[in-house]
């Protein structure tokens, strides 16, 4: 088994599952149990600030979205961020990138959202509520019949990419006929 921790899972265009249709999802574990993984262009509705308000009573002047991180587990807490100093605890997914679900580790984080000095500013960080998650060769089987596509995962797919146009990005990034595809609007009937 070949792991892709670490790359993007494009959704085919024919990827008619409406929890996944048009998503890329990148995958923070992949191994022989299955794989888990967080969708990166899905914004949640719910603000960083309203979901620190409904963990702790210490103030948050962090006015991100929080992410839809996929449809398990919907409840739970996901954090992808850049800061290696921030790093212990965390599981580096890619090369800069680390993923970690600690309270205390979100604390530090926002402390630090009203700082723009150099090395705050090119650590960035994301919150996902949920994750994508696959059984024991249910990736494999997906993959297998043509549901996903693969590319390897870059710092600027998940921190500062344009949600709304990270599918048709990557998409093209996978190149050949998928960049045809890639210019497929999201209802074609309305065309």
């Amino acid at each position: 088994m070949q792991s892709l921790k670490g790359s993007l899972l494009i959704a085919s265009p024919g990827l008619a599952d409406p929890n996944f249709s048009r998503t890329v999802v990148l995958i923070v574990e992949h191994n022989e149990e299955g794989a888990l993984g967080v969708v990166l262009n899905r914004p949640g509705k719910v603000s960083v600030s309203d979901l620190w308000s409904s963990l702790s009573s210490e103030p948050c002047g962090c006015d991100s979205k929080t992410f839809v991180g996929g449809p398990v587990q919907e409840n739970s807490v996901l954090i992808l961020h850049g800061f290696e100093d921030l790093s212990s605890g965390s599981q580096e997914v890619i090369s800069g990138v680390y993923l970690g679900s600690e309270l205390s580790l979100l604390e530090m984080i926002l402390a630090r959202s009203g700082d723009t000095s150099p090395e705050v500013v090119s650590g960035s960080f994301r919150l996902y509520c949920g994750y994508a998650g696959w059984g024991a060769g249910q990736l494999d089987q997906e993959m297998d019949s043509g549901g996903w596509l693969t590319l390897p995962a870059k710092l600027e797919h998940i921190f500062q990419a344009d949600t709304d146009e990270l599918w048709t990005q990557a998409l093209r990034g996978v190149g050949g006929p998928y960049e045809f595809f890639s210019l497929m609007p999201p209802n074609p009937e309305l065309n």
